[in-house]
């Protein structure tokens, strides 16, 4: 019995260190996350490597995930146009609605292939350029520079 209020005590003295709950849109930003801040962060991930991340149903347990997030990570450049704006206004999450909490991976670089005009007839266009970004090493190299800045943000301690 003693050992017992013994492990309660020094359980109790033990620093609570919370998790930065994330939610990464693209299997991709999951993994770099990961890598990233693995010990101190907690990562959802709204697709699998077989899914077309252009279509995506947002789906009650993705709705869940969102309202606890964070920081929203995604690719941006409208690449989650489809589903993202109404996950987020079912979420109701105001942290990673914008701001600090709202994390684009198309904004951290430039994008190519802008079209200069935009229409339906040229099919599904990226108006603000190609969005995936995660195939080019030295874009992913620029957005984990940044996306590791955002991660310390919080915990300037613990970066």
């Amino acid at each position: 019995m003693k050992k017992f209020f013994l492990l309660i005590l020094l359980a109790a003295a033990l620093p609570v260190r919370a998790e930065l709950r994330v939610f990464a849109c693209e299997p991709e930003w999951g993994s770099l996350l990961e890598e990233l801040a693995a010990d101190t962060i907690d990562v959802d991930v709204a697709t699998n490597a077989l899914q077309d991340v252009h279509v995506v149903e947002a789906r009650p347990s993705l709705i869940a995930k969102m309202r606890k997030a964070d920081l929203l990570v995604c690719s941006g450049a409208q690449l989650e146009i489809g589903w993202l704006p109404q996950l987020l206004r079912q979420a109701g999450n105001a942290r990673v609605t914008s701001g600090a909490g709202n994390f684009m991976a198309a904004n951290q670089v430039t994008t190519l292939d802008k079209p200069a005009s935009v229409d339906r007839a040229g099919g599904d266009v990226h108006p603000d350029g190609n969005p995936h970004v995660q195939l080019d090493p030295y874009r992913v190299l620029a957005t984990a520079r940044a996306l590791s800045a955002r991660l310390a943000e919080p915990d300037a301690a613990n970066a």
